[in-house]
């Protein structure tokens, strides 16, 4: 039967007519056929590279052709075929930064001349020139609300000689000069009885006073005497 092992003199016998340290046959490892996804991954470069060469060849490099397509659409494009995510936000940022840079220039603008209106108290005057059209640099940000204009900006800084440092150590408690909100008068005239009760009177202060001094006699009256007892027990010892 072909599925059964040969007897071990037939066998010795084929070794002894095939030989022994025979080179390799063509059916052999090395040269059986590789997978096509695997020869695709190991000839990537060379595919590049015959690619990249008949671009050149055909006179359109491909440098030219993405600075024209971004000439022609005027925005900016998706990633490309090929292009690394990191090559891409590079390229974002290089052709967004014109226009982000007009956008901060015109919000400070917006914001100072808010500001000098602010200051000076008199309404905004018609400048004679005429700015130069910005049609090319969109502007990004919107103008300030009229709506809101007379109330004070977030993080509003108030006017104060003394310097201030990171580390300063506050002197005393702030003082409130209005009451806060859902608080009413009636609420506080019971909160400042209850602290007017507490108050000591000078009569007080002056017995709690004597009482302290007393107590602190009594006590150096009593480590006295445990003293003396601990060194008249000492000598009967001795």
């Amino acid at each position: 039967m072909p599925h059964k092992r040969a007897k071990r003199s037939i066998r010795e016998q084929q070794r002894n007519l095939k030989g022994e340290d025979l080179a390799p046959s063509k059916q052999s490892l090395s040269n059986e056929a590789i997978p096509k996804s695997l020869a695709r991954v190991l000839n990537a470069a060379n595919v590049r590279e015959q690619f990249k060469k008949r671009k050149i060849a055909s006179g359109e490099p491909e440098e030219k052709t993405e600075a024209k397509r971004r000439k022609l659409n005027g925005k900016v494009s998706g990633i490309l075929p090929g292009e690394s995510l990191q090559h891409y936000n590079k390229r974002v940022e290089d052709d967004m930064r014109p226009l982000v840079k007009s956008a901060v220039q015109s919000s400070n603008a917006v914001v100072r001349h808010a500001r000098h209106q602010e200051s000076s108290g008199k309404p905004a005057q018609k400048s004679s020139h005429k700015t130069k059209s910005t049609d090319d640099t969109p502007s990004l940000v919107e103008p300030l609300s009229l709506k809101h204009s007379g109330r004070p900006m977030e993080f509003q800084s108030l006017s104060s000689s003394a310097p201030r440092r990171l580390n300063d150590i506050a002197q005393a408690p702030p003082e409130l000069m209005r009451l806060p909100r859902g608080v009413s008068a009636q609420k506080t005239s019971s909160s400042t009885v209850a602290k007017r009760d507490g108050v000591l009177s000078l009569a007080q202060k002056a017995m709690m006073a004597q009482e302290r001094e007393n107590a602190i006699t009594r006590y150096r009256q009593l480590k006295a005497s445990r003293r003396k007892d601990n060194n008249e027990d000492e000598e009967i010892g001795a």
